[in-house]
């Protein structure tokens, strides 16, 4: 079977682009900031990441944002292969735009209402026109599964020769709704992301704007080696304890890509810092992997960007490895399982197998697999 490249990327988020999300990792000068969110008492300003270049909450702003990362990727490819490059959108936000209220009197004193309403469902097609790729496009919103779900999905459309290239985005932006939903849940933290510490209590919010270009054309040391989704769960927003759902993921998705729980070189977790999610998840990995495996959580770097998370993630994953390191997990002191520490300095690493794991509500749960041969 031929193999899916990973060929290009850049990103949007609260660091900067892909170079300068890596450098503030490397350095530990992490950018956070703070939004107002509603409570039944009034008002609490809460951390935020918000992106390093504004994109307002209004109609048509995030197309910009998209642009800019999608013209990174697609540079190098001429009309033809365009013509042949197809782009899946994934995300969370389910309708940005206010609707235009347009009222035309005319001659007359009845008042003719009309709606005009672009969703976000619309902006892969905008942007399909904008570069003069295919006008075939596609919207998932699986919440924080969303992007990483549509690079999954882009690895079908690649194997079954349904186009020659894809461009796979994840966006996501500030939403008052999104953001009061989340603190009305009374799972946003006070302070700062504390992945699988017993000091955690809650996840920050963060806005982020990722593309990944795949295709089996092309050179790259990098491959999609596969991946599993499902969805399963308790209850809405999580599953149980033990992270039985979580294991079964990550078990289909090495048996799916050949490899061998033993063969993974590092684990990047999923680990949003709440309370039932992280204890899930990290008993999952314990009943997948040795002790002795390397795994480590981005979330405190950039915030949980929701259903731009499978892009975003992927991408700061795969250029801190193009620099030599692992990154290690932030505000980390004590584990909540004895046995499995997440990794606490930057780690050496410049190629091998690693797993990519996007847990989210509802029980939508991904799993990819990806590759780095050596130079």
């Amino acid at each position: 079977m031929s193999k899916i490249k990973i060929l290009k990327y850049e990103i949007n988020s609260a660091q900067g682009n892909i170079s300068q999300t890596i450098k503030a990792i490397k350095t530990n000068n992490i950018k956070l900031f703070h939004k107002r969110a509603s409570t039944i008492d009034g008002y609490i300003d809460v951390p935020y990441y918000l992106l390093s270049k504004e994109i307002k909450e209004e109609k048509n702003a995030i197309l910009k944002g998209l642009r800019d990362v999608v013209a990174k990727t697609v540079v190098d490819l001429d009309d033809k292969q365009r013509s042949s490059t197809i782009i899946i959108l994934g995300t969370s936000l389910a309708d940005l735009n206010i609707v235009n209220n347009i009222q035309d009197s005319l001659s007359s004193q009845d008042k003719i209402y009309k709606s005009v309403k672009s969703s976000i469902d619309s902006y892969a097609k905008k942007l399909a026109t904008e570069f003069g790729l295919n006008d075939f496009t596609v919207t998932i919103s699986s919440a924080c599964t969303s992007s990483a779900n549509a690079i999954l999905e882009a690895r079908n459309f690649l194997l079954n020769d349904i186009c020659e290239y894809v461009v796979v985005l994840g966006a996501e932006i500030f939403s008052k709704i999104t953001n009061d939903g989340f603190n009305s849940m009374r799972i946003l933290s006070a302070q700062k992301q504390r992945p699988f510490d017993v000091n955690r209590d809650g996840l920050i919010l963060g806005e982020g704007i990722g593309a990944v270009l795949l295709s089996k054309n092309g050179k790259s040391f990098w491959t999609l080696e596969g991946g599993f989704s499902n969805c399963n769960a308790v209850n809405i927003t999580s599953v149980s304890e033990d992270g039985l759902e979580y294991v079964d993921v990550m078990n289909a998705s090495l048996k799916n890509s050949k490899i061998k729980a033993q063969d993974i070189t590092a684990l990047k977790a999923h680990a949003t810092g709440t309370y039932t999610n992280d204890l899930s998840e990290i008993n999952a990995i314990s009943k997948v992997f040795d002790k002795d495996v390397v795994f480590t959580a981005l979330k405190p770097y950039v915030g949980h960007t929701l259903g731009s998370s499978g892009v975003l993630e992927l991408c700061i994953f795969i250029d801190a490895i193009e620099n030599g390191f692992i990154p290690k997990t932030l505000n980390h002191s004590k584990s909540i399982l004895k046995d499995y520490v997440p990794l606490l300095e930057h780690k050496e690493c410049y190629e091998g197998v690693f797993m990519l794991n996007y847990f989210g509500f509802g029980g939508n749960n991904t799993s990819l697999i990806i590759k780095k041969e050596k130079i």
